[in-house]
């Protein structure tokens, strides 16, 4: 969970192979490929992404810069691992247009494990287990101060030798909460699913579209979050690449507008 929707659920509640070339950030769905063994991929991601909520008579605005270092390598083959470390550089959240909190610091670290299982009709299928450690400050809404972990399965297929692709995701994540409060009003077990698109209009542009569903982790809101997202990522040469791209909330529970923007070593 980002930094900025940990922000909004607090203020409502009280307030088979190596990775295609088509694969990769500024998409959230995840693909089927693994990082070739001893090889490294480093991500540099960032966003700024900005929310409008009302509940019980209060309207909560809040905006969110966040940074992201993951790093990812190949363990064996068709097997690959990456942690991510996240940094929300600026946090804040209005009440009725009165400034009502702000942080900034080290969110939850999250752990991935990918396996590509294997293929069949041309589709790449694969799982990836994960796990998030409470490294964030509870106290400034950072982190939910519990470990949780979740599982993903994971399908790709390639078209047109490699110029295009699809990708589908269903993921699990189950939660823990550390006051009673936040336990009766959210839900622990949530869900999520996506699609995602790729085309390769021109040698290393590649252009990209999303859209994924969720579970609204609200009990009292039957609302799903749904998402839709749309970018571009080019690859300057083999050891880098650059991306963009803008995720729309399309339905009230999801946070409004998001920009992506980063950069991808490969060693």
């Amino acid at each position: 969970m980002s930094a900025l929707r940990t922000t909004l659920i607090a203020c409502s509640l009280t307030l088979v192979t190596a990775a295609s070339a088509l694969a990769g950030p500024p998409l959230a769905t995840d693909d089927a490929g693994t990082v070739d063994v001893g090889a490294l991929e480093v991500e540099i991601n960032g966003s700024y992404a900005t929310d409008k909520q009302r509940a019980g008579g209060t309207t909560c605005k809040a905006s969110a810069a966040d940074g992201e270092i993951k790093i990812s390598t190949g363990l064996f083959t068709n097997l690959s691992g990456s942690l991510a470390l996240p940094y929300s550089y600026s946090l804040r959240e209005k009440e009725d247009g009165e400034l009502s909190h702000k942080t900034k610091g080290l969110g939850d670290l999250v752990l991935e494990f990918k396996y590509a299982v294997t293929e069949a009709a041309g589709v790449r299928f694969a799982i990836k287990p994960m796990l998030v450690m409470p490294t964030g400050r509870y106290s400034e809404g950072l982190s939910e101060g519990h470990w949780h972990g979740g599982m993903t399965l994971i399908a790709s297929k390639e078209f047109a030798d490699g110029q295009y692709a699809l990708h589908a995701n269903l993921g699990y994540e189950h939660h823990r909460y550390r006051t009673h409060a936040i336990k009766s009003s959210t839900h622990g077990n949530l869900w999520a699913g996506s699609v995602a698109g790729e085309a390769e209009l021109v040698k290393g542009l590649v252009v990209v579209a999303d859209i994924g569903i969720a579970t609204n982790p609200h009990k009292g809101d039957h609302e799903l979050p749904v998402y839709a997202l749309t970018g571009a990522r080019y690859e300057i040469n083999e050891l880098l690449d650059i991306n963009a791209g803008v995720r729309f909330g399309l339905t009230s529970p999801e946070t409004d507008v998001t920009a992506l923007y980063g950069v991808v070593l490969k060693f």
